[in-house]
């Protein structure tokens, strides 16, 4: 084997970081749990962690399209709880007004929120740590403020069906309608980088938005636009998050802006922007639901989850990082060479 096609292989090893964490993840918790005499990978425990994860990969993908413009949206958690708070009484199960009034009005108001993230940010020249940072304050109050200390619930059984709908069942493995929406956001969102100009203008503002501007591409019209794609995608997740809990409440996705970035970072993509695979984000997800189920599966206290947890999760991202700079060094080595042996022909 020459030299060529180990730094080949070293790459597609390299790619597939997110995978190797996956899978690292796991067989950890499935050691540790089987000295306790646990099944970690049973069935019926690893389609609880798939139905989970999945609407934290919807919320990762927005988060991920913000990221790859090198901007980061803090407001994600918030805005599902707002915006479902103001529609939550069209989704009431006694309300008169059909659901999907409902479902228009908290993606519309998601959009909105995000256009003014993005105007803030590419016309204000505030940076977007602080102009999210500050919407999600603004966000998380006026849902306080709207609805109180009140609970909409409970919520029309229609709805629910994206959450709590079974797609197939084989034993104790059950796969619900959650798992198939991540993966119609995975592929829709695949398709538009991988395979839209949009998506080549996104990667491209990202990892250098001086020459970006040069080559004639608008990115502030791209940074608006991702920032209304993640507010919306948001919107959409917090539907999702109270169909499954059956009530809107102010206090929804406290932790879940931390989560979204946690996810993208874990799944392969880089704060600076122009870099990462969207297939990572459901990487991310199952790792960091993952590590939930092993912690709770081990019955350990919750102040010692929140400690290793926190240590696993940079010990991911770490990892991944690592070999996502190795990837990217030998792919450019392999482009040289390639030029090189051009020349060389020619």
């Amino acid at each position: 084997m020459n030299a060529l096609t180990k730094k080949r292989l070293t790459a597609k090893l390299c790619s597939m970081s997110t995978i190797i964490i996956v899978v690292l993840v796991f067989m950890v918790f499935a050691i540790a749990t089987a000295t306790t005499g646990i099944n970690f990978l049973k069935p019926s425990n690893l389609s609880t962690i798939m139905n989970q994860a999945s609407p934290l990969v919807v919320l990762g993908i927005g988060q991920a399209l913000v990221i790859l413009t090198g901007g980061i949206d803090l407001s994600v958690g918030a805005l599902m709880a707002f915006t479902t708070v103001v529609w939550g009484g069209f989704l009431m199960d006694d309300s008169t007004t059909p659901f999907m009034v409902a479902v228009v009005g908290v993606l519309l108001t998601g959009g909105l929120i995000g256009l003014l993230n993005g105007l803030m940010v590419t016309k204000l020249r505030i940076p977007p740590f602080i102009v999210t940072f500050a919407t999600m304050y603004a966000c998380r109050g006026l849902g306080w403020v709207y609805l109180r200390n009140r609970v909409i619930y409970p919520l029309n059984d229609s709805f629910r069906v994206i959450s709590t709908a079974n797609l197939f069942k084989i034993d104790r493995f059950i796969i619900k309608t959650p798992v198939l929406i991540a993966i119609v956001f995975l592929l829709v969102a695949w398709f538009v980088l991988r395979r839209t100009n949009i998506g080549r203008k996104i990667y491209f503002t990202g990892a250098s938005p001086m020459a970006a501007r040069f080559s004639g591409i608008n990115t502030d019209r791209v940074k608006i636009g991702v920032y209304i794609a993640s507010s919306m995608i948001a919107a959409f997740a917090g539907l999702m998050y109270v169909a499954k809990l059956n009530a809107c409440e102010p206090g929804l996705g406290t932790e879940s802006n931390f989560e979204a970035i946690t996810v993208a970072l874990i799944g392969g993509f880089a704060m600076s922007g122009g870099y990462g695979n969207i297939w990572g984000v459901a990487g991310g997800a199952l790792v960091t639901y993952t590590i939930q189920a092993g912690m709770n599966s081990l019955q350990m206290p919750s102040e010692l989850q929140d400690l290793i947890s926190g240590g696993l999760i940079i010990f991911a991202v770490f990892i991944n990082q690592i070999l996502a700079n190795k990837r990217m060094e030998l792919e450019n080595d392999l482009r040289d060479e390639k030029a090189i042996q051009t020349v060389r022909k020619a």
